[in-house]
Protein backbone atom coordinates (compact mmCIF):
# COMPACT_ATOMS: atom_id res chain seq x y z
CA UNK A 1 0.00 0.00 0.00
CA UNK A 2 1.07 3.09 -0.59
CA UNK A 3 1.99 5.83 1.99
CA UNK A 4 -0.35 9.17 1.06
CA UNK A 5 1.41 12.44 1.55
CA UNK A 6 0.31 15.81 2.00
CA UNK A 7 0.98 16.46 -2.18
CA UNK A 8 -1.84 13.40 -2.48
CA UNK A 9 0.05 11.90 -4.87
CA UNK A 10 2.10 9.79 -2.94
CA UNK A 11 5.30 11.31 -2.71
CA UNK A 12 7.25 13.43 -0.10
CA UNK A 13 6.92 16.87 -0.59
CA UNK A 14 10.19 18.34 -1.94
CA UNK A 15 11.98 20.66 0.02
CA UNK A 16 14.73 22.69 -1.03
CA UNK A 17 18.39 21.36 -0.64
CA UNK A 18 20.56 22.89 1.81
CA UNK A 19 24.51 21.91 1.01
CA UNK A 20 27.25 21.30 3.64
CA UNK A 21 29.90 23.46 2.43
CA UNK A 22 32.61 21.32 3.17
CA UNK A 23 35.40 23.03 3.41
CA UNK A 24 34.06 25.51 5.52
CA UNK A 25 32.87 22.95 7.84
CA UNK A 26 36.32 21.43 8.42
CA UNK A 27 37.84 24.80 8.51
CA UNK A 28 35.16 25.56 11.24
CA UNK A 29 35.94 22.52 13.03
CA UNK A 30 39.81 23.32 13.23
CA UNK A 31 38.75 26.38 14.85
CA UNK A 32 37.11 24.56 17.66
CA UNK A 33 33.45 24.93 16.88
CA UNK A 34 30.82 22.44 18.17
CA UNK A 35 28.79 20.67 15.44
CA UNK A 36 25.50 22.83 15.88
CA UNK A 37 27.47 25.91 15.91
CA UNK A 38 28.86 24.74 12.72
CA UNK A 39 25.38 23.62 11.61
CA UNK A 40 23.51 26.98 12.42
CA UNK A 41 26.53 28.93 10.41
CA UNK A 42 25.83 26.68 7.44
CA UNK A 43 22.27 26.43 8.01
CA UNK A 44 21.73 22.70 7.93
CA UNK A 45 21.08 19.75 10.56
CA UNK A 46 23.53 18.77 12.75
CA UNK A 47 23.28 15.77 11.56
CA UNK A 48 24.18 16.61 8.58
CA UNK A 49 27.54 18.26 9.71
CA UNK A 50 27.30 15.02 12.29
CA UNK A 51 27.44 12.59 8.94
CA UNK A 52 29.78 14.75 7.29
CA UNK A 53 32.54 14.37 9.76
CA UNK A 54 31.69 10.87 10.23
CA UNK A 55 32.80 10.26 7.23
CA UNK A 56 35.71 12.67 7.11
CA UNK A 57 37.37 10.93 10.27
CA UNK A 58 39.98 8.41 8.45
CA UNK A 59 40.56 11.12 5.91
CA UNK A 60 41.64 13.58 8.69
CA UNK A 61 43.61 11.09 10.61
CA UNK A 62 45.80 9.81 7.44
CA UNK A 63 46.67 13.36 7.07
CA UNK A 64 47.37 14.11 10.52
CA UNK A 65 49.32 10.60 10.41
CA UNK A 66 51.38 12.05 7.65
CA UNK A 67 51.79 15.61 8.92
CA UNK A 68 53.56 13.42 12.01
CA UNK A 69 55.91 11.68 10.05
CA UNK A 70 56.54 13.70 7.04
CA UNK A 71 60.19 15.06 8.15
CA UNK A 72 60.81 11.24 8.05
CA UNK A 73 58.87 10.49 5.03
CA UNK A 74 61.13 13.65 3.59
CA UNK A 75 64.23 12.17 4.81
CA UNK A 76 63.49 8.39 3.17
CA UNK A 77 62.98 10.36 -0.23
CA UNK A 78 66.05 12.04 0.01
CA UNK A 79 67.57 8.81 0.49
CA UNK A 80 65.90 6.99 -2.56
CA UNK A 81 67.25 10.70 -5.04
CA UNK A 82 70.78 10.17 -4.00
CA UNK A 83 70.72 6.74 -4.23
CA UNK A 84 69.34 7.52 -7.93
CA UNK A 85 71.44 10.44 -8.09
CA UNK A 86 74.75 7.98 -7.46
CA UNK A 87 73.52 5.02 -9.85
CA UNK A 88 73.00 7.93 -12.37
CA UNK A 89 76.48 9.31 -11.64
CA UNK A 90 78.43 5.65 -11.54
CA UNK A 91 76.73 5.06 -15.19
CA UNK A 92 78.21 7.83 -17.32
CA UNK A 93 81.41 6.87 -18.28
CA UNK A 94 83.91 9.43 -20.10
CA UNK A 95 81.90 8.00 -23.28
CA UNK A 96 78.66 9.46 -21.58
CA UNK A 97 80.21 12.48 -20.54
CA UNK A 98 82.18 13.53 -23.80
CA UNK A 99 78.98 12.71 -25.93
CA UNK A 100 77.19 15.93 -23.15
CA UNK A 101 77.48 19.35 -24.40
CA UNK A 102 78.71 21.94 -21.95
CA UNK A 103 74.85 23.15 -21.43
CA UNK A 104 73.95 19.52 -20.60
CA UNK A 105 76.12 19.03 -18.25
CA UNK A 106 76.28 22.07 -16.17
CA UNK A 107 72.07 21.63 -16.64
CA UNK A 108 72.56 18.08 -15.36
CA UNK A 109 74.32 19.16 -12.27
CA UNK A 110 72.20 22.24 -11.36
CA UNK A 111 69.04 19.57 -11.51
CA UNK A 112 70.75 17.28 -9.20
CA UNK A 113 72.06 20.23 -6.06
CA UNK A 114 68.53 21.40 -6.93
CA UNK A 115 66.51 18.13 -5.93
CA UNK A 116 68.80 17.79 -2.98
CA UNK A 117 68.89 20.91 -1.89
CA UNK A 118 65.49 21.34 -1.82
CA UNK A 119 64.58 18.04 -0.08
CA UNK A 120 67.17 19.19 2.15
CA UNK A 121 65.89 22.45 3.58
CA UNK A 122 62.28 20.66 3.92
CA UNK A 123 63.47 18.02 5.85
CA UNK A 124 65.23 20.82 8.42
CA UNK A 125 62.12 22.47 8.29
CA UNK A 126 59.72 19.67 9.12
CA UNK A 127 62.24 18.83 11.82
CA UNK A 128 62.07 22.54 13.18
CA UNK A 129 65.57 23.31 11.90
CA UNK A 130 66.20 26.17 10.32
CA UNK A 131 67.58 26.69 6.98
CA UNK A 132 68.42 30.36 7.67
CA UNK A 133 71.74 29.15 8.40
CA UNK A 134 72.77 27.56 4.94
CA UNK A 135 71.56 30.23 2.58
CA UNK A 136 73.89 32.28 5.26
CA UNK A 137 76.75 30.32 4.88
CA UNK A 138 76.14 29.91 0.94
CA UNK A 139 76.18 33.99 0.36
CA UNK A 140 79.44 34.10 2.36
CA UNK A 141 80.94 31.39 -0.13
CA UNK A 142 79.41 33.03 -3.03
CA UNK A 143 80.89 37.01 -2.03
CA UNK A 144 84.18 35.26 -1.24
CA UNK A 145 84.22 33.45 -4.90
CA UNK A 146 83.28 36.79 -6.42
CA UNK A 147 85.48 38.99 -4.16
CA UNK A 148 88.56 36.95 -5.30
CA UNK A 149 87.36 37.37 -9.03
CA UNK A 150 87.40 40.65 -8.52
CA UNK A 151 90.74 40.39 -6.94
CA UNK A 152 92.13 37.99 -10.09
CA UNK A 153 90.89 40.05 -12.51
CA UNK A 154 92.71 43.50 -10.80
CA UNK A 155 95.82 41.93 -10.84
CA UNK A 156 95.73 40.14 -14.55
CA UNK A 157 97.94 42.11 -16.81
CA UNK A 158 96.24 43.03 -20.11
CA UNK A 159 96.99 41.29 -23.04
CA UNK A 160 99.09 43.19 -25.87
CA UNK A 161 96.40 43.61 -28.05
CA UNK A 162 94.56 45.39 -25.17
CA UNK A 163 97.51 47.96 -24.30
CA UNK A 164 97.62 48.57 -28.06
CA UNK A 165 93.73 49.84 -27.80
CA UNK A 166 94.55 51.66 -25.08
CA UNK A 167 97.70 53.62 -26.70
CA UNK A 168 95.33 54.53 -29.71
Amino acid sequence: MKKVTNDGHGQRPQRPARKLDRQAALDQRSRGLSTPEIATLQGVAPSTVRRFMDRMKPELAAVEEFKNGRADVLARIQGKSLDLQERIIDSMDDRVLDALTPHQKSGLLISTNTIFGTTYDKERLEKGKSTNNVSVIGRLLGDSVRGAHKRQAAQTPPEPEQEQEQES
